[in-house]
């Protein structure tokens, strides 16, 4: 019984040991892969949206050069602003927005701003990779003179990158626009060009990688079922061991009371006996012959 009384404090004090050191060593593991894993997250995030930056900027350089050239056909700005948005993955609206009243006859509130977007709500980047977009062109709905993208570059006649936000136009994703000065042929300022790209997708790594952490989840399962089913078997083993104990016990006590008993008729027979014998004595004293 003291055996397996000491075997089930070292299955114990190992399984703890094991659990242990198995969870420091995730834990140290786990931060260092998680270091490196967001290290590389943010170099290729980084880079993605290096790539796709680059990528609008030259588009709308592009179209910038076409629109300069159509200045005099304000209606053809339609067509360029579609095929800026329909040939470019990375682009989900764009237009040239020209300052007030450039444009006597056009637009409303002496304000003409073509604008071709995706009229699909839930427009993003995969999905315009994958299929053909719908596009629509129409004039901008609203008064865009104090818009940060139309008032940096039609006053420094620069290239203007806006600060993340949620479009308000239909799609409610997170977006940034492009813009860039529009110039006559005299190099006045005219317009601003812009390009509309959502940074949803472009933020996002894919969750299609694996998880570093797999193999070590599934070891520290393994290490801590064999440690469980090491402490099961002790604990089975010391319950019968101790069911054993109790019975040989009772049997050692049956057999103690027997052998008490044996032992008392053999002395009750020999006091009978004795008793008999003095008897007869007695018996040849009174009548001797």
């Amino acid at each position: 019984m003291k055996k397996y009384i000491l075997q089930l404090i070292v299955a114990v004090v190992i399984m703890f040991g094991m659990m242990a050191a198995a969870q420091y060593i995730m834990i140290k593991h786990g931060s260092q892969a998680g270091q490196l894993a967001e290290v590389s997250r943010q170099l290729e995030q980084s880079e993605k949206i290096a790539q796709i930056k680059n990528q609008v900027e030259r588009a709308v350089w592009t179209t910038q050069k076409m629109v300069e050239k159509n200045l005099s056909n304000p209606d053809g700005l339609y067509t360029i602003t579609n095929q800026l948005v329909r040939i470019n993955p990375n682009i989900v609206g764009a237009g040239v927005a020209f300052r007030p009243g450039y444009y006597a006859k056009k637009g409303k509130s002496k304000l003409f701003a073509p604008y071709a977007y995706d009229e699909e709500p839930s427009v993003t980047l995969k999905k315009k990779k994958s299929s053909t977009p719908n596009i629509r062109t129409e004039l901008l709905p609203f008064d865009y003179i104090e818009r940060d993208w139309f008032k940096n570059p039609i006053t420094d006649g620069k290239s203007f990158w806006s600060d993340a936000y949620m479009d308000q136009g239909g799609t409610s994703i997170v977006m940034c626009t492009f813009a860039n000065a529009v110039r006559d042929d005299q190099g006045h300022v005219v317009a601003v060009i812009f390009a509309d790209v959502p940074m949803e997708d472009v933020t996002m790594i894919s969750d299609d990688s694996p998880s570093d952490f797999t193999d070590d989840i599934w070891l520290l399962f393994g290490l801590m079922f064999v440690c469980l089913l090491t402490f099961c078997i002790i604990i089975w083993r010391a319950v019968v061991a101790s069911i054993n104990y109790k019975n040989e016990k009772v049997d050692a006590d049956k057999q103690s009371l027997i052998d008490e008993l044996e032992k008392q008729k053999t002395v009750n027979r020999r006091l009978t006996e004795r008793n008999i014998e003095l008897t007869n004595k007695v018996k040849d004293l009174m009548h001797p012959m």
